[in-house]
């Protein structure tokens, strides 16, 4: 008995800790906008239809210090693909030292999929968001509430709370 009170007690104090860091990594914000110090690697988050063509309006507005750009777009998802290959493609010869990768990871959820069976789907596309978060380490995610930026934005936060980096998270969800 007295080793299952252990257990829960140390549970329950590391659930704390975990909680009181989440609250000081999201409360802490930075003193310094991005691009004043250099360049600001960002994380765009492309949804399918209407979510794409909204964000790339706002990447126009971007100027040239929002570099590297990391586009991420679901796996069954190809019209974005070529919208942001356009885009960045249209883009002045000035820029043409700017840089971008296009990655894929799968939906968190697809249309008509039942909120039960998204529980599993969303934690399918978490393992695969961890390694390409952490590996890219971003500046900032970019997203305009498509389904696919929740695990991405998920592993930002996941690099802030283990001190790694401070991921700002830009957008709606």
């Amino acid at each position: 008995m007295t080793l299952l009170l252990g257990f829960v007690f140390a549970l329950f104090l590391t659930a704390l800790l975990f909680l009181l860091r989440l609250y000081l990594v999201v409360i802490s914000g930075s003193n310094q906008r991005p691009g004043t110090r250099g360049h600001v690697a960002v994380l765009v988050v492309a949804g399918s239809g209407g979510h794409t063509t909204e964000i790339m309006r706002l990447m126009e507005s971007l100027s040239a210090a929002y570099t590297p750009r990391h586009y991420v777009i679901a796996d069954t998802d190809r019209m974005s693909e070529e919208k942001i290959v356009t885009f960045e493609s249209s883009k002045p010869q000035s820029h043409s030292d700017l840089q971008f990768t296009i990655s894929r990871i799968p939906r968190s959820r697809e249309v008509h999929q039942s909120w039960s069976s998204s529980v599993v789907s969303t934690l399918t596309a978490l393992s695969y968001s961890l390694p390409l978060v952490f590996r890219l380490r971003p500046d900032m995610v970019l997203c305009n509430g498509p389904g696919t930026c929740v695990p991405l934005c998920v592993a930002g936060l996941l690099l802030g709370i283990l001190g790694m980096k401070k991921v700002q998270i830009v957008g709606r969800l």
